[in-house]
């Protein structure tokens, strides 16, 4: 009797282990893309080039946070939204009629969501006047996605698969995710096809990174907001107190 319960017990862990093995192996995550400048070389109007990459894990639902945007986006008129910080910020395009008040409303409650949602990210980001060429640019941005890729080799081991969004917006950027991804990643890469940043509350997250990533490399180089951005924001510490900080506690 007593070899049959152990064996009883046996079996009900290794059928647990089993189970929990799966379960393991069903983990995916969702990296959304965006990036920010152009391979123009040189190129004084634009100094950086940045690429934001959201890491979300599909198991952390973020259902109610969306209707909860969308609620809160409904109140002040705007109904299937999409938010896109520059022509925000610089009251351009669908923004262009809207004060700074109301302006100030919609990236406020894009913030708050950011905060709330479960996502982690990182930033590549080339300072074009310290390289010689384009092809420079796109060697930097490669090293830096290698060398990111590596240092998540043991967190991406146990995923089932990765899937990256990307809305193929720059050629050289879509070839060098396809490229890195496909040759560095410990599992199964699939790129998402016909990606629409309108369908992809996340891809907004990664658009206003690339945005705010952008404000931090300007001030860390002494260099000055544009009028804009700094009506909208009300100035450096302001912007930093009021926004970088919520938005680096996610960073990688």
């Amino acid at each position: 009797m007593r070899g049959k319960v152990l064996v009883g017990v046996v079996e009900r862990d290794f059928h647990r282990f089993l189970f929990l093995k799966i379960m393991m192996k069903q983990k995916e995550l969702s990296i959304f893309v965006d990036e920010s400048g152009n391979f123009q070389y040189p190129d004084k109007d634009s100094r950086f080039y940045i690429i934001a990459l959201v890491l979300h894990d599909q198991s952390k639902r973020i259902d109610e946070n969306v209707r909860e945007l969308e609620r809160l986006e409904a109140e002040i008129g705007l109904e299937e939204h999409c938010f896109h910080a520059g022509p925000l910020i610089r009251r351009e395009k669908a923004y262009a009629a809207m004060s700074r008040k109301w302006r100030g409303r919609i990236f406020s409650r894009m913030l708050a969501f950011s905060h709330r949602v479960d996502f982690r990210y990182h930033c590549l980001s080339v300072d074009k006047s310290f390289v010689s060429s384009v092809v420079q640019i796109t060697a930097d941005l490669q090293r830096g996605l290698v060398d990111f890729l590596r240092s998540q080799r043991a967190e991406f081991a146990g995923l089932s698969d990765i899937k990256v969004y990307y809305d193929c917006g720059q050629a050289p950027v879509t070839n060098l995710l396809l490229e890195t991804f496909k040759k560095e990643s410990p599992c199964p890469v699939v790129f998402v096809q016909d990606v629409k940043p309108a369908k992809y509350r996340l891809f907004q997250i990664a658009d206003l990174i690339c945005t705010t990533h952008l404000l931090e490399l300007k001030i860390k180089h002494h260099l000055s907001m544009t009028a804009s951005e700094f009506k909208f924001f009300g100035g450096i510490r302001a912007f930093e107190h009021n926004v970088l900080r919520r938005i680096k506690a996610k960073e990688i």
